[in-house]
């Protein structure tokens, strides 16, 4: 089993990826609290955390994977109130919209994919024994847990508490509204008493319901256990969400909750980050109606994930244009079972590495076997092990791709090509060539065109050509209405 590296953001360094229990992975990654569409940036941290888990697989550990659903929240709470809806209707709404949004985009499904709500009485219980040990204080019906209890707190982000606090997120209210509840600013909600009507769960210390904090804690110590190997989430969440997990958990634990832990960086907007509260984003189902999924994932996978990226529809278009280069070389690959081309088999290709395919799998499915195909695997795999650097592995993509165009030996270009469709695919790349099919919007702008060349030929007398446009777009399922001069078409 070769050697991993990866930046570890409790110790702030590169460190060899050694698991806890031989060669069984355990990994946690932070999933979205539902209660609108998904945008890119929530797309980035998934699609990246979906390629770790894969390539993980790729070198030989047994994977279990977890990313939870947030389906109980203050901003669930207020989006229902502002629909006219309840908090389990907008939950259930938006992890719908989230699973297919992943799908679309070809993230393989987590092995557990625990929902908050699921374990209200277990993190009741975490909240019971943090207070029987001295981490934890009840007050009017809220329970905090006592940051000055925990004397590591801080350590995640390398800050001291007196610069946390400067930074620190109550869901509820106000930290003015809380100064008589609590025994110090930095004190964070691990039970939040709920309002006449609110969403609440019953509790020894009444209605109310978790602190965003406590879910992840309870949720990963009954899925993976106490302590487990990987913790990963966006950079955003190293304080207060990840530092509070820590807090909580090794309080009650005595012991790491995890040994490491990965952040990537934000997608930006003009430098900014994306997000719903600037309102500078666009959703999945909007790019992905201008955009195929494969070149989604390939704009996000050509930074390296603990770099931001810097969003804009020019930069997708130019990774569309990009791909291109894959997907032509692509379509010299050969389906072993049939020998036919990638271009018209390519699905049956893509089941064939569709299951997740070990190193030494991917060089015995190896056509070819000769310095090309060897330095290139070894160079991918030099660029993974190296903090999942997905910038380069995909520039060694572009490379092997070159190989084909210039290839002379039909075995040779076929053999490459398929070897660069079995390491696309490590990548989440499907490689389905889109490069034919038109969005909606082209469509339209099309016809548009097609039907303002027929008023011209109406209005020049040329009565044939109009006809044949006419039929044609009939034909095609476009119905024209002429009135008043004026041509309106509609999909018949």
């Amino acid at each position: 089993m070769h050697s991993i590296n990866v930046h570890n953001t409790l110790t702030g360094k590169k460190e060899p990826f050694v698991p806890l229990n031989g060669n069984k992975v355990m990994m946690y990654a932070c999933g979205p609290t539902v209660y609108d569409m998904s945008h890119l940036g929530h797309a980035r941290m998934t699609m990246v955390y979906d390629v770790v888990q894969r390539y993980l697989r790729f070198s030989g550990y047994d994977v279990t994977y977890v990313r939870n659903i947030t389906d109980v929240d203050d901003k669930i709470i207020n989006r229902a109130k502002a629909l006219g809806k309840t908090p389990e209707q907008v939950a259930r709404e938006y992890t719908y919209t989230f699973w297919h949004d992943m799908h679309c985009l070809n993230v393989q499904p987590p092995d557990y994919e625990p929902k908050a709500t699921e374990f209200i009485e277990l993190m009741i219980q975490f909240t019971k024994e943090l207070i029987e040990k001295g981490h934890a204080y009840e007050s009017a019906g809220d329970v905090y847990f006592d940051v000055a209890s925990f004397k590591e707190y801080g350590k995640l982000g390398k800050k001291s508490l007196e610069d946390l606090l400067v930074g620190a997120r109550d869901q509820v209210r106000s930290q003015e509204d809380l100064a008589d509840k609590k025994k110090s600013p930095a004190d964070f909600a691990l039970w939040k008493s709920a309002k006449e009507g609110e969403l609440a769960w019953s509790s020894p210390w009444g209605q109310g319901r978790p602190g965003w904090h406590l879910e992840c804690s309870t949720m990963t110590k009954h899925v993976l256990g106490e302590t487990f190997d990987i913790h990963a989430g966006g950079e955003d969440l190293v304080f207060p969400h990840h530092e509070n997990e820590i807090a909580q958990s090794e309080a009650l634990h005595g012991k790491p909750m995890s040994k490491y832990w990965l952040h990537n960086s934000f997608v930006q907007v003009n430098s900014e980050k994306m997000s719903k509260s600037e309102g500078n984003f666009s959703t999945i189902q909007e790019l992905l109606a201008k955009f195929s999924p494969d070149t989604i994932r390939l704009f996000a996978l050509q930074t390296h994930y603990r770099n931001p990226i810097e969003f804009s529809i020019e930069a997708l278009t130019a990774s569309r244009t990009a791909l291109g280069r894959i997907l032509r070389a692509a379509a010299f690959a050969v389906n072993s079972q049939n020998g036919k081309s990638f271009e018209t088999t390519g699905q049956a290709l893509l089941e064939q590495t569709k299951n997740q395919i070990s190193k030494a799998t991917a060089e015995s499915l190896d056509p070819v076997k000769d310095e090309t195909t060897k330095q290139f695997r070894a160079a991918f795999i030099e660029a993974m092990d190296n903090d999942f650097n997905t910038a380069v592995a995909i520039s060694q993509l572009f490379a092997l791709a070159d190989k084909v165009f210039v290839e002379k030996d039909e075995a040779k270009r076929q053999g490459y090509a398929t070897v660069l469709v079995q390491f696309a695919r490590l990548l989440g790349l499907t490689l389905v060539d889109t490069r034919k099919q038109i969005d909606s919007h082209t469509v339209e702008q099309i016809v548009n065109l097609v039907v303002e060349l027929r008023q011209n030929a109406r209005s020049n007398k040329d009565y044939a050509t109009s006809d044949l446009i006419r039929q044609r777009l009939t034909d095609a399922g476009v119905s024209l209405m002429d009135t008043a001069g004026q041509t309106t078409w509609e999909k018949a």
